[in-house]
């Protein structure tokens, strides 16, 4: 088992904030948290168990998307609508009207983001020790890290798949 790719530490993060080194070599896993000055090594002798997941709570959602395309239309016609038919004189109603224009905005934001991004097929591996459980999780289309869950189901580290769909992935 020799190999180097990146992963993300603890939980995946859309813009990769914690991406971190994650290898193997000489019988070590090793990765490096952003903000340690020593690396992380698990000692493969010392792993109890690997297991892998597949999360595809990052998948698009286009339900919600539609939803908040529809709020953020109503609010801006809204606030809108109250400052231009002169509804709009007195300080809570300019504070309302602003409001609803901060709403408006957070929820056009929201409609970009649930409708933007692409579909992430995630892979998260939990790798257990007596001590703790690392979690570093990478995506289905990154083809270093996939050759090294395939590395790590091939060793002889004990391993579990806890998704059917995932197994061919790996393969």
């Amino acid at each position: 088992m020799n190999f180097t790719t990146e992963a993300h530490l603890d939980e995946y993060i859309i813009y990769g904030e914690n991406t971190v080194s994650f290898s193997a070599s000489d019988g070590e896993l090793t990765y490096r948290r952003p903000s340690a000055d020593e690396p992380v090594s698990i000692p493969v002798r010392d792993i109890t168990s690997v297991e892998f997941e597949r999360d595809t709570s990052l998948h698009r959602h286009t339900f919600l998307g539609l939803f908040f395309l529809v709020l953020s239309l109503v609010l801006t016609v809204g606030a809108i609508g109250l400052v231009y038919t002169g509804r709009v004189e007195t300080r809570p109603e300019i504070a309302f009207a602003a409001f609803l224009g901060l709403f408006a905005v957070g929820g056009w934001n929201t409609t970009r983001d649930f409708l933007s991004h692409s579909d992430r097929d995630v892979i998260d591996v939990y790798v257990s020790t007596e001590a703790e459980t690392h979690v570093l999780c990478g995506e289905v289309g990154h083809a270093g890290f996939v050759d090294a869950c395939g590395q790590l189901i091939d060793s002889d580290v004990p391993t579990t798949n806890r998704n059917r769909k995932l197994a061919t992935a790996l393969e």
